[in-house]
């Protein structure tokens, strides 16, 4: 798992579709489709349930989007204290 995976999981999981998500983080919907797809096959586990409407979490994925959005809030905070932004 990589924060770019996380993150891209936790933009589908939001969005609710990979080609929505894919506009938002200005990537190509092949290269987000797979990231997530390399980070299920990272973690043994489907994160998401894909149709034809859109996608939807799995109960392992509806955690991980608990811990994603966890994780990269604290990525984000740290950038903004080593930077000085923080007050």
């Amino acid at each position: 798992m990589n924060l770019r995976q996380l993150e891209y999981f936790v933009q589908v999981a939001k969005a609710g579709s990979i080609n929505k998500a894919a506009d938002e983080l200005a990537v190509s919907q092949s290269a987000l489709s797979r990231q997530v797809r390399l980070l299920e096959e990272s973690l043994s586990t489907p994160l998401l349930e894909r149709s034809l409407r859109g996608t939807h979490l799995t109960a392992e994925g509806q955690r991980l989007l608990g811990y994603g959005t966890t994780i990269l809030s604290l990525v984000a905070e740290s950038k903004r204290n080593l930077r000085g932004d923080a007050q």
